[in-house]
């Protein structure tokens, strides 16, 4: 039988029981209604590569920073805010893509391309494929212009115009701006002009536009006319400096918040060292991003051929190291087999299936299936590197006894190798008719 004390200590405890469970009710319902009230509006996901556009009337007036006090300014400033007032080139606007549902697979490529003849058992030459040359001095942006030619096929076009055409229709750098390499079809271009030539610590400036999380390219004009890149202390001083901030990358477009941070850094450092500021229009450029950032999900394709065992007998990586090497291949700091061209470019990988690296000497690893990667943007002339990594697969299973699959375990054959090629052929035609080649000086910017 309880006694008076047993029994108010069950009252008390459940009372406590009572509060506590009632206290964390009322906590739940307020962080809830909290939370309802954070996440009510939509919110960019820069990862998910959503730009959201506010209406023209809520975007801030351009400002401009004074480089004097007086009402009238003397000529020389004058001669400075008007030069960095000259409108910049009009961001040219792409045509826009239809919105499709290629994003990591060849299979959504209409299936009335024609079909490519391949002959998976002959080696690429290596004297044959046209690789992209080095990058070349900014002064001669020229050469990257080449690079970018179309195809001579009956390829349909993108309306893109070139910017800067003069009335012949001939492209100009009346602004210079594309003088220093800087692209207007692939970068927000701002200018920043100083009354004579300054030499400034540009350190804190290029760390807050990194921290924008875009890639961003700067370059300074010196007192001869040449350009140079912008570093955190030149040793020469600029008169004109342009700063450009990619449309796009793998992590989505450029948002409005992207473009508010990178010009209020600008303004704010043209205040402090006595400068003007000139930006294009975010609108404008915004409408460009999404629709570079749409084009680019689609032909952003990632190719894998796979070797598993034909039985339950493991691939030692003593096998593979020999192989791989035999191949022109070589073990690099990630862990996986490379094969690049003469200038150093990655056209595809040989990587472990599982979540251990290949090892550096090549003994102790044990393995069911390695894979075949070639990221197909990034690569020049990727129909004979498609051919090279394709024979390398036969090769593979058959001096490893496997099998070579797709991703969905199916087996390779030269019938479906054929498809592949053909829809690799309408993934190239749609870039170089978009101005944007595989393995171009664009699509290395691009698709990083």
């Amino acid at each position: 039988m309880m006694t008076t004390l047993q029994i108010v200590l069950a009252i008390v405890g459940v009372v406590l029981i009572a509060v506590i469970v009632i206290y964390n009710l009322l906590q739940e319902r307020r962080f809830r209604k909290e939370a309802e009230k954070m996440f009510s509006h939509k919110r960019e996901d820069v990862m998910l590569g959503e730009s959201v556009r506010t209406d023209s009337s809520n975007r801030q007036a351009e400002t401009r920073i004074h480089l004097t006090d007086q009402a009238s300014p003397a000529p020389e400033v004058k001669h400075v805010v008007d030069e960095a007032d000259a409108p910049l080139p009009s961001m040219d606007t792409m045509r826009r893509p239809q919105p499709g549902s290629i994003l990591s697979s060849l299979e959504s490529i209409d299936s009335s391309v024609p079909e490519a003849s391949f002959k998976p058992r002959q080696p690429a030459n290596a004297s044959e494929p046209t690789q992209m040359s080095k990058s070349q001095p900014i002064q001669t942006p020229a050469v990257a212009q080449a690079q970018e030619n179309p195809l001579s096929s009956g390829a349909t076009r993108a309306a893109i115009p070139e910017p800067y055409a003069d009335e012949e229709g001939t492209s100009q750098d009346a602004e210079t701006t594309m003088l220093n390499g800087l692209d207007t079809r692939t970068e927000y271009i701002a200018r920043l002009k100083f009354v004579a030539p300054t030499m400034a610590n540009f350190g804190p400036l290029l760390s807050t536009l990194r921290r924008i999380g875009k890639p961003l390219r700067a370059f300074g004009r010196r007192a001869d006319g040449a350009w140079e890149a912008l570093s955190s202390h030149p040793r020469v001083a600029f008169d004109l400096i342009e700063f450009g901030l990619q449309l796009a990358d793998r992590s989505g477009a450029l948002s409005q918040d992207h473009l508010d941070m990178f010009t209020r850094a600008l303004y704010e450092f043209a205040a402090e060292q006595g400068g003007a500021v000139s930006c294009p229009d975010k609108e404008e450029a915004l409408l460009l991003a999404r629709d570079l950032d749409l084009f680019c999900m689609d032909v952003d394709v990632l190719i894998g051929l796979n070797v598993v065992s034909a039985d339950s007998r493991p691939f030692t990586s003593e096998a593979m190291h020999g192989l791989a090497l035999e191949a022109r291949l070589s073990l690099e700091t990630d862990g996986s087999f490379h094969a690049r061209d003469a200038f150093g470019h990655t056209l595809f990988t040989l990587a472990n299936q599982g979540e251990e690296p290949f090892p550096r000497d090549g003994r102790g690893l044990t393995t069911h299936g390695i894979t075949l990667l070639f990221d197909v943007p990034r690569v020049a002339d990727g129909l004979a590197v498609f051919d090279r990594m394709t024979q390398l697969g036969f090769d593979l299973a058959t001096r490893l006894e496997g099998r070579l699959v797709d991703d969905n375990g199916r087996v390779v054959g030269e019938e479906s190798l054929n498809r592949d090629r053909a829809r690799l052929l309408a993934f190239y035609q749609r870039m170089e008719a978009q101005g944007i080649p595989a393995g171009g000086e664009r699509s290395l910017r691009l698709f990083v």
